[in-house]
């Protein structure tokens, strides 16, 4: 075992670490969703007769997050990996329901989009828009064969957030699905914007990451749906195991990833979210402050995400990475991405524009 820990080890310390990750949108778990994590590692979702209080505890975290997200009564709620999954069975359960094939969404999109056209023969119709999507834009690739409009609270170049209220008044009077990717946005949006992205707004569904704001372990996602019913699309029988029936894309699920997030949902609180969210943002603006003493340009921001305009992204990104800091980066847009997450701080911001000043020279 001792020669297996040591390569185990050997293998750890190739890894990024999070005091020198400044381009995910994933942190550094809550020290109560590790430990949550650890006391539920055998369990599985899938076959959850087996497993009935790690079923609760999936039940009460998908309640939680159902509350903030202010879910009508008949809601239905699913724990999944991610915004991928959760992305991917919106689709299928909207292409099901209304029989159509295309999907309209923004171009600032997330790639599991593409995921999803693929496994599932859609058309995807994109809206060419700068930094976020706008109702007049959607309005004008309305076709009778549209069965979904995609929109996205927080996307991953700008962390900017679509017209979703308008859109969704939109999608209502035309009878049109419509799917909110909170994935990134869902644990931040709430408690630092005015911005409506949820069902207060006309809908269909939305899905969040809890492995990202939300602190928890990977892998943790949530889609809700407002109508219980839509599931039936996708049920099936499931004959192998002790549970009847299945309505989510895997099969085997980790329960631990469930206990996690139930777990730190719970610790902190409506209100203990609020502060985290409220530190990023306080930590971008000091971001932001500091890049403008240096001169640097970027891309106001709406959330803790801060897009850099440089010359040459993939490059500053090297020159970075040489320095020991890992940043995301748009080559189309030509700017590197700074996402001020939970694990973030100051000290951090200060040494990284110091280098960042260096490298751009």
């Amino acid at each position: 075992m001792e020669k297996v820990m040591e390569k185990l080890e050997k293998a750890k310390q190739k890894d990024a670490t999070f005091d020198r990750i400044l381009g995910s949108m994933c942190t550094n778990p809550h020290e109560i969703a590790k430990k949550a994590y650890e006391m539920f590692i055998e369990t599985n979702l899938g076959d959850y007769e087996l497993f009935k209080g790690t079923k609760e505890l999936e039940d009460k975290a998908i309640e939680w997050i159902a509350k903030l997200m202010h879910a009508p009564p008949d809601y239905a709620g699913l724990l999944t990996s991610g915004g991928t999954e959760s992305n991917i069975t919106a689709l299928w359960i909207f292409k099901k329901l209304s029989n159509k094939n295309e999907i309209i969404l923004p171009k600032q999109a997330h790639f599991s989009f593409e995921k999803a056209a693929s496994l599932l023969d859609l058309k995807l119709k994109v809206v060419d828009c700068q930094h976020f999507m706008k109702t007049r834009d959607v309005k004008k690739l309305l076709s009778p064969k549209t069965a979904c409009v995609v929109a996205i609270a927080g996307n991953t170049n700008f962390g900017y957030i679509d017209e979703i209220e308008e859109i969704a008044d939109l999608c209502y009077d035309e009878g049109i699905f419509m799917h909110v990717d909170a994935a990134f946005g869902g644990f931040v949006i709430p408690f630092v914007s005015k911005k409506i992205i949820d069902f207060r707004a006309k809908i269909s569904s939305i899905s969040i990451d809890a492995h990202k704001m939300g602190m928890a372990c990977i892998p943790c996602g949530f889609l809700l749906l407002r109508d219980k019913k839509w599931l039936d699309e996708i049920k099936v029988r499931s004959r192998c195991t002790h549970t009847r029936f299945q309505a989510t894309l895997l099969g085997t699920r980790p329960g631990a990833a469930a206990a996690a997030a139930y777990a730190v949902m719970h610790f902190l609180g409506y209100e203990g979210y609020e502060k985290v969210a409220k530190r990023c943002m306080g930590n971008t603006r000091w971001l932001t402050n500091l890049l403008d003493k240096a001169g640097i340009e970027y891309i106001e921001p709406e959330l803790n995400l801060v897009a850099i305009k440089v010359r040459d992204a993939f490059s500053v990104v090297e020159r970075l990475k040489k320095r020991g800091w890992y940043v995301g980066f748009d080559e189309e847009n030509s700017i590197i991405r700074i996402v001020v997450m939970p694990h973030v701080s100051r000290e951090m911001i200060n040494k990284f524009v110091e280098d960042l000043r260096k490298v751009i020279k």
